[in-house]
């Protein structure tokens, strides 16, 4: 094994040493090699990771919350059905022939450099076709990956957010926030690595693009307010439904509970009724939207 940290997109080589033992290098050390076995390219996450206390909230309706009592499970939104149109996007479509064109060029410059061990025989009228049918089979594979993706979303702040309140719970809603940290979510899903849990970067979709694979983590710019971190699992097997629902640890999740600041004086009454039904011991705290200024 190498002693050396990879470096993102660094090559990390498996084969066997001079004297037929197994070896794991990387770059700095593929000499070391008689025979290679495999080549794993480390390529950037598409997101960041919080810190690990980094307080995260979800605003919901109280039957939202009572779903979550009542499966212990956390509900992941199909990204299709999250009401973004933008979600899943690499770009605006009026960018859309530069995205081709510099996609058309890359798999044209792949069909006519093969792996070492082959050639390539095919014309210049072939290579072209070829390339644009990866190109083709790109297009349909970013939908079929939108149809495939489920995201529980979050937004990260020490505070509240009166914004996030009147647009998940408005006047008369009666709901509550959760109030969590990244440990506790990551934690709470199992440490699950077939969830990604990260940062949303918000960006330009004007002047820049998505990548083909970091596109879920990408937004566009006029939703910064959000900060939003999203938890994503990837499904090729439940399609035909708009949603997952994921067991979750509630005991780990539930850092606290915040009842909106727009809900009737009825309300706590109700939610801590049934929290108490759900065997969920956890803090109720008032908003601090309902706070009184002095002059």
């Amino acid at each position: 094994m190498c002693g050396r940290l990879f470096k993102t997109a660094d090559t990390a080589h498996s084969g066997y040493a001079q004297d037929a033992s197994p070896l794991y290098v990387g770059d700095c050390c593929a000499s070391n090699l008689k025979e290679a076995a495999a080549r794993n390219y480390w390529q950037p996450r598409a997101y960041d990771i919080p810190d690990d206390n980094a307080s995260l909230w979800r605003y919901m309706d109280f039957s939202k919350f009572v779903l979550l009592l009542k499966e212990k499970a956390l509900y992941f939104a199909r990204a299709d059905h999250v009401g973004d149109k933008f979600e899943g996007a690499k770009g605006v479509s009026t960018n859309r022939t530069l995205w081709d064109d510099h996609y058309l060029r890359f798999f044209q410059e792949a069909v006519r450099n093969p792996p070492p061990g082959h050639t390539c025989s095919l014309s210049d009228e072939e290579v072209q076709r070829e390339a644009e049918r990866l190109l083709k089979d790109l297009r349909t594979t970013g939908q079929r990956d939108l149809g495939n993706s489920y995201l529980s979303c979050w937004h990260e702040s020490e505070t509240e957010s009166e914004a996030l309140w009147r647009l998940y719970c408005p006047p008369p809603c009666s709901g509550i926030a959760i109030r969590t940290n990244y440990a506790s979510l990551n934690h709470s899903l199992g440490d699950d690595p077939d969830i990604a849990i990260g940062r949303v970067r918000y960006i330009d979709f004007r002047r820049a693009f998505a990548g083909v694979n970091d596109a879920i983590f990408r937004k566009r710019y006029s939703l910064s307010h959000e900060r939003e971190v999203r938890a994503v699992i990837h499904d090729h097997k439940t399609q035909e439904t708009v949603g997952l629902l994921r067991p979750v640890d509630l005991a780990l999740l539930l850092d606290q509970i915040v009842i909106s600041p727009f809900t009737s004086t009825w309300f706590e009454a109700v939610l801590k009724e049934t929290m108490s039904k759900f065997e969920v011991t956890i803090e109720v705290a008032t908003s601090e939207l309902m706070l009184e200024p002095f002059y």
